[in-house]
């Protein structure tokens, strides 16, 4: 009986060495995924911040709307000032 309550210790023992090990490797993963998600939310919130128009950029790119988001009118005029090759026939 004396070598089954060993083996059952070892046993034990060797689970929740395994299970300390597991716990330790899953916070890393988990750190290594937050710190991507920080990059990425980063990366987005560079996308999205306003850009600076040069002053020698055609009019049509300033957009007088608040905080530069362009107006469906702006938007339209935008659209019918550019010109447009005939590489694709109706």
């Amino acid at each position: 009986m004396g070598s089954v309550a060993d083996l059952l210790g070892v046993g034990s023992t060797l689970v929740m060495f395994f299970l300390v090990i597991a716990g330790v490797m899953k916070v890393f993963q988990v750190a290594s995924d937050v710190r991507e998600l920080k990059e990425v939310l980063q990366d987005i919130r560079r996308n999205t911040q306003p850009a600076v128009v040069p002053a020698h950029a055609a009019p049509a790119a300033a957009f007088s709307g608040s905080g530069g988001v362009p107006t469906p009118e702006e938007l339209v005029r935008a659209v019918h000032a550019q010109s447009f090759g005939d590489d694709f026939p109706l």
